[in-house]
């Protein structure tokens, strides 16, 4: 997986339809799809996978209604309605391939704190008291110490990245 490859997860949530409508009218928007019905996280793998060998993006489709989850995996989407959450993952290593299928096998891709989310506000958290304290050290001989902690951050801040398991997400 030498370059970066894109998954595109859409969620739709089913309340007072059936399944089987829903999901001949999504199948009208794909041309080449694999549909699995309340699939585990290594066939989920699997199937993006094959799809991945031929093109650098994969969509997933999650239709959820109270009683079953149906997926459809496909390199192209055209023309769909607005779903209820989308994201788009950006992954460089298989390893992160897999966290995100795993995270979206267990239904836990659109929690409202994620990894990353985490991580960028430690990395703002940890940039922003760091020259905060360099202005009070240009400002002030005593604290000129603070220049020395450079080494520091960068080491703590390449630590929390690498938390960011291989992927990066974001809303579409």
């Amino acid at each position: 997986m030498a370059e970066k490859m894109k998954v595109i997860y859409y969620l739709f949530e089913l309340r007072n339809q059936p399944m089987s409508a829903y999901a001949r009218e999504m199948e009208r928007h794909l041309k080449h799809f694999v549909r699995l019905v309340n699939p585990d996280e290594y066939s989920l793998f699997e199937n993006s996978r094959s799809i991945l060998r031929s093109s650098r993006k994969v969509y997933i489709i999650e239709l959820r209604d109270e009683l079953s989850r149906w997926f459809y995996i496909a390199p192209v989407v055209e023309n769909i309605e607005k779903p209820k959450v989308a994201y788009e993952y950006e992954i460089g290593k298989e390893k992160g391939l897999e966290a995100v299928l795993r995270e979206i096998a267990e239904g836990k891709a659109h929690r409202k704190w994620s990894v990353n989310k985490i991580s960028t506000v430690l990395q703002i958290i940890l940039w922003g008291g760091f020259f905060v304290l360099s202005y009070f050290g240009y400002k002030n001989d005593q604290a000129g110490w603070v220049s020395n902690l450079l080494p520091l951050v960068f080491l703590l801040s390449g630590l929390i990245e690498g938390f960011r398991r291989g992927y990066k997400k974001k809303k579409r």
